[in-house]
């Protein structure tokens, strides 16, 4: 990213109500509809578990539910009934919420290689790789290209390499971010020695602090032969 690009907010936590009403169902219901979350996790997970706890709770809503045997048969007591229709609800609504992650799973952050700022960067390092390829091994070609030349009218993007053999020292303040007086050091030793031949000589020769020259490392190149005019 440049100095001046901004860093994403991260996304906020939203609150999913949908799930959360779901795994609500028995208390809304007072066990009414007890059973339907777990059937409704049996059909959408699909695993034996999860059928087996739907049947289990389908059993206990037939006989301790609000329209179960217990509530129908007269003998029973109100305040049995009563009692295990509340334990239905509070079973089955923990149980429910202790499923929710499960059947209804928060949706996964975007990755950061989606991000389009993190796309353009990776497709412009990869142009540079190629670029730094052809002027290897072609450096003829690198120069009709005007590889590493931001400075030359061009139709080839190599990505962003600076030749700092051959550029003027504005491009190396502009495009490599050095100030005016480490790019005057950087064009008046390489005019002493015919150029550089390696990031560790710029380093050397040009005084440039290792931290500086490590961070623009990626971009630079280094052309021997004549500038291009």
């Amino acid at each position: 990213m440049g100095w001046g690009d901004r860093v994403p907010a991260a996304p906020r936590k939203r609150w999913r109500f949908g799930p959360i009403v779901w795994a609500l169902l028995p208390l809304l219901t007072w066990g009414l509809l007890a059973p339907v979350p777990f059937v409704h996790a049996a059909v959408r997970l699909r695993t034996a578990g999860l059928w087996l706890v739907a049947g289990v709770y389908v059993v206990l809503w037939l006989v301790v539910g609000p329209a179960g045997v217990l509530a129908q048969n007269p003998e029973v007591n109100e305040a049995v009934a009563g009692f295990s229709q509340l334990g239905l609800v509070i079973a089955a609504t923990a149980h429910a919420f202790l499923l929710r992650e499960r059947v209804f799973p928060a949706p996964a952050p975007p990755t950061i290689a989606s991000d389009p700022a993190v796309a353009a960067a990776l497709a412009a390092r990869q142009r540079r790789e190629q670029a730094r390829a052809i002027a290897k091994g072609d450096p003829a070609l690198a120069r009709e290209l005007s590889i590493g030349r931001p400075d030359l009218p061009r139709e080839f993007d190599d990505g962003g390499l600076v030749d700092v053999n051959h550029v003027p020292a504005p491009v190396l303040v502009d495009r490599l971010g050095l100030s005016a007086l480490e790019a005057g050091r950087v064009v008046e030793a390489r005019d002493h020695l015919g150029g550089f031949s390696s990031p560790a000589e710029l380093a050397v020769y040009a005084e440039l602090p290792e931290a500086t020259v490590e961070a623009i490392r990626d971009r630079l190149l280094f052309l021997g032969g004549e500038p291009e005019r």
